[in-house]
């Protein structure tokens, strides 16, 4: 008797999280910061060979998007990122994928970005780094950075209105 109750308290434990999604603890939380906390930095290689940091971009907006091949509700976010990014890029704000597929899959997602017409940032999180100190553990995961490099919000999973509801963000904080 033990057994089946404790074997029904482990798959608890395992299934929940999947039909609920999971937020990393040590991770900024979904809602709009009122405190904020600094966003975690971190680096990539441009097409040039340049490496950038994402302090170097202080002083713009920045628009992260955590999202991977293989996940619907990315997918489907995919042209209102799109969107965004076409909206702002004349102006001090950044948009930038984070691709979390694994490495073996670079040719497949290099082919995705240029079958969607994917024309902002996209960079490659395939050993999880970047999504791990963001505490992205379910995707598609937003954040918004202001222009002091401080996380301003976060979103989690496919949002209706995320268009409407992230260029009102984005404004208010050119504002800022």
């Amino acid at each position: 008797m033990r057994r089946k109750i404790l074997f029904a308290v482990i798959v608890f434990l395992f299934i929940v999280p999947i039909f609920t999604g999971c937020t990393g603890g040590n991770g900024p939380q979904e809602g709009v910061a009122q405190g904020r906390e600094v966003a975690p930095d971190f680096s990539w290689q441009t097409l040039d060979g340049e490496i950038v940091h994402l302090s170097d971009l202080k002083g713009k907006v920045v628009f992260l998007d955590f999202w991977a091949t293989w996940c619907g509700p990315c997918r489907s976010t995919i042209p209102h990122v799109e969107a965004i990014h076409n909206q702002y890029k004349d102006k001090d704000v950044v948009v930038i994928g984070i691709n979390m597929d694994v490495a073996s899959k670079r040719q497949a997602v290099a082919k995705f970005i240029k079958e969607n017409g994917m024309t902002y940032f996209v960079i490659s999180d395939a050993n999880g780094n970047v999504a791990s100190v963001y505490g992205a553990t379910s995707i598609p995961r937003f954040f918004l950075v202001d222009k002091s490099g401080k996380i301003a919000s976060t979103k989690i999973g496919n949002i209706p209105d995320l268009e409407e509801l992230i260029t009102n963000e984005i404004d208010k904080l050119l504002k800022e």
